[in-house]
């Protein structure tokens, strides 16, 4: 079998190098349109995990990557004055330059024919033609309508830089300036350098005058913005530098005899350091596909887009939610150090607060001592975690973050439910006889009034706000305890618009003297699981409401991992807690 390669990068030089080693094809040709002295950016990272599996397909390759380049387990967040240490995942830095040396040494030693130099070239007779040429990939070009690729760009510029700093970690390093917020990622390379990514809003782009500079004015700018952080060490460029990160996903990766792999089929926001690692993994996947299928390579493709495709989709929603916290970091520029650093650390949603405590219990430990702290008005050394601090909405004090909406007992508020004297307790009351029904709540003891909004779409409620159902809400209500709204929300609420149009909706019923908004999925048209919590985080942030959320959450460690960051106050939990149900088992 004949395969030609597009593309001399990390998932090519793999791939063929697999494809030898395997003996699924006998001659593999790999065609790059640089020469292999060209330089190839800076460093790239490998999250703890993502070279088991390499570790186990090609020893000699990952012995490669393990001895030139460096590994560290801490991160460090920098803002405002303040630096926290937190311990994470092991992650492992190596220069691209190093690495690319490592994969194309290994496929001249499988005998690959590497082709440099060569931006296209004459495909006849190749049994399959592999697009491992990037984001830019002239293979998927030529394949348009079969591949359907989507691009979207995004906001952001970020730049690629060198800096001659050998840093001992990764670095998150955000610096307020009077054009706006700056945004930094410092992390090693093995070598005598570091990598070093900017990141800025179009709006702190042009207020700076970095839209209008060329790009050695840009590096010498953001020399003396990071002065400071980077010891005054001159930052470096290898070709291109500024430019705004672009969304890649493909309706399809193959056709019967060509396929995409890495960027070429999709891209992740380099935020969670993923790139090169799915790249790889395609690589491993296809070959296994292509040696188990040899005699059938359209069956295959399919099979290699089947087994890949979730995974990858996994990684760019994740990806994608960091970069929304990056994009939207200044939501939380005031929060205290410590819950900052954990809310960056968790900002891809994939890292619950049961992982970050048992990678550095001691930061959590830290960490439950000071939101107790907070709560309570009390300092302490050994506390609970947040979703058993106490919390306050108006004049009702909470024992704790939990919402059940079935009779429960140890919770902190029930929701709908008769309350039980003395118990802690919400009210859904409809619009449709609104004083009757808070009548009736308030002789039943209830301590919370929700006015139920949630059948109306957001998009009706801002045209037409409820400002006079809010009146009779609070007229009719005990004025030393609070209500509140509830609001439905359907799929596509976590966009970029319909979280916007939420916001400014949270704002409107601020001013009708609203202390709380309950958010929770809509039952005709349901968002996906996290949605909510999503929309949540940016009404929570964006007006001061507190916030209850019920998206399906199931467990204390999901209440904790959305409390501690900030993305909600309170919790409904949907699971089992009828204590006789446990004595009796």
């Amino acid at each position: 079998m004949r395969v030609d390669i597009v593309g001399g990068g990390p998932a090519g030089l793999f791939l063929a190098s697999r494809l030898r080693d395997d003996e699924v094809a006998d001659d593999v040709r790999v065609y790059e349109r640089d020469l292999p002295d060209a330089s190839a950016g800076w460093a790239v990272v490998f999250p703890e995990g993502s070279l088991d599996q390499l570790s186990s397909v090609d020893p000699k390759v990952f012995a490669g990557i393990e001895r030139v380049g460096t590994s560290w387990t801490k991160v460090e967040i920098r803002c405002r004055g303040s630096r926290y240490l937190v311990e994470g995942n092991r992650f492992h830095g190596i220069g691209r330059d190093a690495l690319l040396t490592v994969l194309r040494e290994r496929a001249e030693e499988l005998g690959v024919s590497l082709r440099y130099g060569q931006e296209s070239a004459d495909h006849t007779g190749a049994d399959l033609v592999v697009g491992a040429d990037g984001l830019n990939s002239t293979v998927r070009a030529a394949h348009e309508q079969d591949f359907g690729p989507a691009i979207e760009q995004g906001s952001f510029w970020y730049g690629w830089f060198g800096v001659e700093v050998t840093a001992p970690t990764f670095a998150y390093i955000f610096v307020d300036t009077e054009w706006g917020l700056f945004q930094a990622y410092v992390y090693p390379s093995g070598q005598s350098w570091s990598s070093l990514i900017f990141y800025v809003s179009e709006e702190t782009w042009q207020s700076s005058g970095m839209s209008t500079m060329d790009v050695e004015e840009t590096m010498r700018f953001c020399e003396r913005v990071f002065a400071d952080h980077l010891d005054g060490r001159p930052i470096m460029r290898r070709g291109p530098a500024w430019s705004r990160f672009r969304h890649l996903r493909c309706a399809s990766w193959h056709t019967d005899d060509t396929v995409l792999i890495g960027d070429a089929a999709h891209t992740a926001h380099w935020s969670i350091g993923s790139g090169t690692r799915l790249a790889i993994e395609d690589a491993i996947a296809l070959a296994a596909q292509l040696r188990d299928q040899r005699d059938d390579v359209p069956d295959a493709l399919a099979r290699y887009e089947k087994v890949r495709r979730d995974r990858v989709e996994q990684f760019q929603d994740a990806a994608l939610l960091s970069e929304r916290y990056f994009d939207n970091v200044g939501r939380y520029l005031d929060y205290e150090p410590i819950q900052f650093a954990y809310q960056l650390t968790a900002r891809s949603w994939r890292i619950t607060f049961a992982d970050i405590a048992r990678r550095d219990p001691d930061f959590i430990r830290r960490f439950n001592a000071w939101f107790h702290g907070r709560a309570t008005g009390t300092p302490t050394a050994i506390a609970p975690s947040p979703v058993f601090a106490p919390a306050r909405i108006g004049g009702l004090e909470l024992a704790n973050r939990v919402v059940a909406t079935e009779p429960t007992e140890g919770v902190g508020l029930l929701l709908d439910v008769p309350p039980a004297p003395g118990r802690p307790s919400a009210t859904v009351v409809a619009a449709t006889g609104l004083e009757p029904g808070l009548a009736a709540a308030r002789a039943a003891g209830h301590h919370l009034a929700l006015l139920d909004l949630s059948a109306r779409p957001v998009g009706a409620l801002l045209a037409l706000p409820p400002a006079g159902e809010l009146a009779v809400l609070r007229a009719h209500w005990p004025a030393e305890l609070p209500v509140g709204t509830v609001l439905g929300l359907s799929a596509g609420c976590d966009t970029v618009a319909a979280t916007e149009a939420l916001v400014e909706l949270a704002r409107t019923l601020q001013l009708s003297e609203t202390d709380v908004v309950l958010l929770r999925p809509t039952a005709g048209d349901p968002p996906r699981p996290g949605q909510v919590l999503q929309a949540a985080d940016a009404v929570r942030n964006e007006t001061g409401l507190t916030v209850i959320v019920d998206d399906a959450l199931r467990t204390l460690d999901a209440a904790d991992t959305a409390i501690a960051a900030g993305r909600t106050d309170l919790c409904v939990l949907r699971f089992d807690l009828n204590l006789s149900t446990v004595r009796e088992a």
